[in-house]
């Protein structure tokens, strides 16, 4: 995670000129300079998380969701809208995202609910865990943001499965997931844009560019700073910076960011399969299958293998929101 961090505040330094640029602030290098406030605030999170003991995360998780989940429907209605979407507070220095933060939060309360049904059978906690995502996702789609409502079924699955849920339920669970996927291609405009987009790949004009840096860069790269292909690649320093990596920094250099996601995969679910509490399972899994899933869409759609997302490459991509949860 600390390398990450760091490659995140040197990547911010190839693409924040641009960035800069195009929206007409003086200072070449303001966002990399904010990347690296963010850097050191997710420092202090990372901290701060690690010292609760499981009885107050679990205490802290549902405080903190049932703050945001309120707070992402407020920002549905009040927040600015940007490219379709209402998903943010702006308080002019600095945004806030409340997704950013329920994700962590709420994958902390799935896996306390899910637990106590292991413990007890009566319990109804598959029953809480799939209710609770059923308002989130309500309140996420209201945004609308359906990459980060993929993203929570994408974990929840895992973490049903895990607990004992039976296999013909989670079964069902995708069957519904895809009548899901077919009505928002039908009732979100651009959900159905960004598929065609996907599926008619020389009208995506985003994703066309990255395709082109990544290609550019070649084996080693073109050189810190020397990118081209990024000036024409809007949000650079955020849905798209591994794009602008692999120009910058080539082919290894992209393997290595992916390399160091799949480490922390691998050491994340071997500690938690060390484990003994079912909640502390549950959670350690859920947690880092979150932080993963995200890196793996993120990389996805730079490469044009699934439809655009919007989606940050935690640690990395520029965004305090993004960089507090990643860093919960």
């Amino acid at each position: 995670a600390g390398i990450l961090l760091g490659l995140g505040i040197l990547f911010s330094m190839a693409t924040s000129p641009v960035a800069t640029a195009r929206i007409r602030i003086d200072e070449a290098f303001y966002f990399a300079a904010r990347q690296a406030a963010y850097a050191l605030l997710g420092v202090v999170v990372m901290l701060a998380a690690a010292s609760l003991d499981p009885r107050h995360l679990r205490r802290a998780a549902t405080v903190i969701f049932a703050l945001t989940l309120p707070l992402c429907v407020l920002a549905s209605i009040f927040g600015p809208e940007v490219k379709g979407a209402q998903r943010w507070f702006d308080f002019g220095f600095f945004s806030f995202q409340p997704s950013e933060v329920l994700k962590p939060a709420i994958v902390v309360v799935w896996a306390w609910m899910l637990s106590e049904s292991m413990k007890q059978k009566r319990f109804p906690g598959h029953a809480i865990a799939i209710g609770l995502y059923v308002l989130t996702a309500a309140a996420l789609l209201s945004q609308p943001d359906i990459g980060q409502t993929a993203l929570l079924a994408l974990v929840l699955g895992p973490m049903l499965l895990l607990s004992g849920l039976a296999l013909r339920w989670l079964l069902g669970g995708a069957v519904a997931a895809a009548g899901a996927g077919f009505a928002i291609y039908n009732v979100f405009p651009h959900a159905r844009e960004r598929v065609e987009a996907f599926l008619h790949p020389e009208t995506a004009y985003q994703v066309g560019r990255a395709l082109d840096a990544i290609a550019s860069g070649g084996v080693f790269g073109r050189g810190p700073g020397e990118g081209v292909i990024k000036r024409w690649l809007p949000d650079a320093h955020a849905d798209f910076v591994f794009a602008v990596a692999a120009e910058e920094f080539g082919l290894l250099a992209s393997l290595g960011v992916v390399a160091l996601f799949g480490a922390l995969a691998f050491r994340g679910l071997s500690r938690a399969s060390r484990l003994n509490d079912p909640f502390e399972q549950l959670a350690a899994a859920g947690l880092i299958t979150l932080l993963v899933a995200q890196a793996c869409i993120h990389v996805a759609v730079n490469l044009s293998l699934i439809p655009a997302k919007g989606m940050t490459l935690p640690f990395i991509s520029f965004g305090g929101s993004s960089m507090v949860g990643s860093a919960m």
